[in-house]
């Protein structure tokens, strides 16, 4: 006579296959959590991107043509006749990270700063405009996805609208969206 129930075989496959489901189901939770935060990250940094983007333009159109210092931290600055207006490098609070911080000091008013926390591997480079292109600004900005290396903007030209051979080779397509440059007029 045969007693119901399972034999001890039955029930460990059961129990193989419900741990096999459970480990592929947890692994799969980790991939979406790092994913989830990934995207967190990387959406800070284009929206912080954007606001220093933002504040760049604002001020190009409110206060005309920058000064651009290639010496010291301060990298930008406009000189009214009531205030003035600097962005400032500062090093972040983690290796390679770059602070750029835009200070406006006014008459008889306390300063306003504003700090833009940009990423680890970006790059920064002003440039003013000559011949032709005279009464222009540009700011390029490139945010280096990980794995890959910052190039050095000093090489690139943003009024002219091709990238030179040495900065193309080095800069993967697939990641353009993280290239911006801004042309002013002032």
């Amino acid at each position: 006579m045969k007693r119901p129930g399972f034999t001890l075989i039955e029930l460990i496959t059961v129990m193989a296959v419900m741990f096999a489901v459970m480990g592929v189901t947890v692994v799969m939770f980790v991939q979406l959590f790092d994913f989830q935060r990934n995207h967190s990250e990387y959406s800070e940094r284009m929206r912080t991107a954007s606001r220093f983007v933002a504040d760049f333009r604002g001020d190009v159109r409110l206060y005309g043509k920058p000064e651009i210092l290639s010496e010291g931290a301060t990298l930008l600055r406009w000189t009214t006749e009531t205030a003035t207006i600097e962005y400032t490098a500062q090093p972040g609070e983690f290796p390679n990270q770059l602070n750029v911080v835009r200070t406006v000091r006014k008459e008889g008013q306390r300063n306003h700063y504003e700090t833009y926390q940009l990423p680890d591997r970006t790059a920064l480079h002003f440039a003013e405009g000559t011949g032709n292109d005279a009464g222009l600004v540009a700011m390029s900005l490139w945010i280096a996805p990980k794995g890959t290396e910052t190039p050095n903007l000093g090489e690139l030209n943003p009024f002219d609208r091709t990238m030179p051979e040495s900065l193309a080779q080095r800069i993967d397509p697939k990641y353009a969206g993280n290239w911006r440059t801004i042309i002013m007029r002032y």
